[in-house]
């Protein structure tokens, strides 16, 4: 009995050092030094030179990083995941650039940390340099054993690198290095080569590795249009859905090939989000939620937002959430607005966030959802990218503070993408930005798509995309399980700033707002059209309805505005009767536009269209007038419009 009792309690500690995160000390054998204040452990394998650093506390499952070269170069990442639990290790294959024989060094590599040391099965893999050479050609004969890449200016082709046959510098030392290790007879043979990085990529496809990479554009030694952007470019031909790329004007040594790492978090949050053997549902804590558990606690005053569309305009999961927060802090006073409004997108959301959310004071906690209407009103990835950097920049100028959690909502062709493996590009382009910002987010039709498969939930009893109050509750629950992780501990003594994002998009609406129609000088054919209640048997929305719209009912009316800024745009009702407009910008040439929507015939919806997204800084002159061209379906020629989106300042 005593005997049996012993072994319970061997096998106990045995499995909680394994999973539960324990002490660093993994057994490896070698020669034990510190680096960044961790214990590494230097060793051979062969005759080659390997080494791995060990966490304070491992993480569950754990995880680990591979270094393909230059381990000591651009280590932050490294550092942040250390933190985390996560193992870095490195073997030395320098001289042999990603040939076979390299690829079978790595090999016994990899057996000894998964067999011998227990490490995790997948790792995540980070390439330097001509470190890409050996990432990818292990990513491809090894797909399975890859959760993500990140590369840090990447070679994907020896011909760019060290072949040095297009604009690239090449080194033809260790060109002939090539020609050596992989075996070829001549530099012919070499040029012909069917399995760089760049070639025979479908085994990555399949196995949906998601890729980030940074790179600067000025690099002359391993240019970006002979290598990234080709990779990437074949890579999303063939389906790949995440290839992410920062990329830098200028590098800052070598050529423009080096530089210096001012926002590690972004790609530490990459490798986290798509490595986490620990985060059993898509919840992405990143930015965190100190702040506003600091203000709720100390003022006992706060004031939580909400920005989206119908799902959240609806009587459901903002109001679960509200609830929530009342209970976790019961001694606080809360304002919550909601802002929520059917129909509309973060496009739309960028250029009314401060008539509707920041004019209200100052805002704490912020929710953004617009995923499903991404994908409904056809908004493209540079859309989406411009508004959400926009909604990020706009809150945190008007509280450097704020906490802000996206949301990913469902709709059925997402989780018929997520059934199929594949990231839908609207959820994977929302989130870029996030990661970009450390912003918190929360995929939920990822989990929507894991209940549907388990049976936890049919569609049927969690609804459409628009939910039933059981799917409201299920994402309400969502949110709780983020704020669980993101309260736990003590109250900070004090506000922490958010970490700044590098700029994706030097036009993303940072400046975006609604100026009044009364800036228009009108020529000839438009009225303004006061407590406009709407027109024909068409419906109206009462967040539409008894505003001032500028109308124009027949072809040939004419109005100009002048403005200051890079983007201008129309929020407007497209209903039954909406014909094709024409604009020009400071003389330019005409463009037009079918205002008319599929939901145009029965409704006057409220949209949002981007005449213009990529204007130089600086006044400008936007020309409109209606025509007589309409669709098919239109019953007249209007246009009515109740503001300017313009990002950017108008007098």
């Amino acid at each position: 009995m005593l005997i049996d009792t012993f072994r319970k309690i061997k096998w106990a500690y045995i499995l909680y050092l394994l999973f539960a995160g324990v002490s660093s000390y993994a057994g490896f054998e070698g020669k034990k030094c510190k680096w960044k204040g961790y214990t590494k452990t230097d060793f051979k394998v062969g005759e080659h030179a390997a080494f791995v650093v060990e966490p304070k506390t491992q993480a569950v499952g754990k995880p680990w990083v591979w270094r393909a070269r230059f381990p000591t170069y651009h280590t932050e990442i490294d550092e942040l995941l250390l933190a985390d639990g996560y193992h870095i290790a490195h073997i030395n294959t320098g001289s042999k650039l990603g040939s076979p024989k390299a690829l079978a060094i790595w090999k016994e590599f990899y057996d000894l940390l998964t067999t011998q040391y227990g490490l995790n099965q997948k790792m995540a893999l980070e390439g330097v340099s001509r470190g890409g050479l050996y990432v990818y050609r292990w990513a491809k004969n090894y797909p399975q054993t890859v959760a993500c890449i990140y590369n840090d200016t990447p070679v994907c082709d020896f011909k760019s690198w060290p072949g040095g046959k297009g604009k690239g510098k090449g080194a033809k030392g260790e060109w002939k290095r090539v020609l050596i290790e992989y075996g070829f007879t001549n530099e012919v043979e070499a040029l012909a080569y069917a399995d760089n990085p760049i070639d025979k990529l479908q085994a990555i496809v399949d196995a949906r590795i998601p890729i980030m990479h940074i790179v600067t554009e000025d690099d002359a030694i391993v240019p970006p249009k002979e290598n990234t952007y080709v990779l990437k470019e074949r890579l999303e031909k063939l389906g790949h859905p995440i290839f992410h790329v920062i990329s830098i004007e200028k590098g800052d040594r070598a050529n423009g090939h080096h530089f210096d790492v001012k926002h590690p978090e972004v790609g530490y949050h990459f490798i986290r989000k798509h490595y986490d053997p620990s985060n059993p549902h898509p919840i992405y804590l990143r930015s965190g939620l100190k702040n506003s558990q600091h203000v709720f606690t100390k003022t006992k005053k706060g004031r939580v937002a909400f920005l989206g569309g119908s799902i959240t305009e609806a009587n459901g999961w903002r109001v679960h959430v509200a609830d929530s927060i009342q209970k976790r802090f019961p001694d606080t006073e809360f304002e919550f607005v909601y802002a929520g409004i059917g129909s509309t997108d973060s496009t739309y959301g960028a250029y009314r966030l401060h008539r509707d959310i920041l004019s209200k004071g100052k805002i704490d906690l912020l929710f953004i959802e617009s995923a499903v209407n991404e994908l409904h009103n056809g908004r493209t990835r540079d859309d989406i990218s411009k508004a959400v950097e926009g909604i990020i920049l706009l809150a945190r100028r008007h509280n450097p503070d704020i906490d802000i959690i996206a949301q990913y909502l469902y709709d059925m062709p997402y989780v018929e993408s997520y059934r199929k493996g594949i990231t839908p590009w609207q959820i994977a382009a929302l989130d870029r930005i996030s990661l970009q910002y450390g912003i918190n987010a929360i995929d939920q039709a990822r989990q929507v798509t894991k209940w549907f498969e388990s049976g936890e939930f049919s569609q049927q009893t969690f609804g459409g995309c628009h939910p039933k109050p059981a799917g409201h509750k299920a994402y309400a629950g969502m949110i709780d399980r983020l704020f669980d992780r993101a309260w736990v501990g003590s109250v900070t003594g004090q506000l922490v700033p958010h970490k700044s994002g590098r700029r994706y998009d030097a036009r993303s609406y940072d400046q975006a707002g609604l100026h009044p129609i009364s800036l228009a000088q009108l020529k000839n054919g438009w009225e303004v059209v006061r407590n406009w209640q709407g027109s024909g048997k068409a419906s109206v929305r009462k967040h539409d309805r008894g505003l001032d719209y500028l109308e124009a009912l027949e072809p040939g009316a004419e109005l100009s505005i002048t403005f200051n800024g890079t983007a201008i745009g129309l929020p407007m009702v497209a209903g039954p009767d909406v014909g094709i407009i024409e604009w020009q910008i400071d003389g330019g040439e005409w463009k037009s536009l079918d205002q008319f929507t599929k939901w145009s015939r029965g409704l006057h919806i409220p949209w949002i269209y981007m005449l213009e997204k990529e204007l130089s800084k600086g006044e400008h002159t936007l020309t409109l007038r209606t025509t007589d061209q309409k669709n098919k379906n239109s019953i007249g020629y209007a246009c009515r419009f109740s503001a300017f989106a313009v990002n950017g300042n108008s007098e």
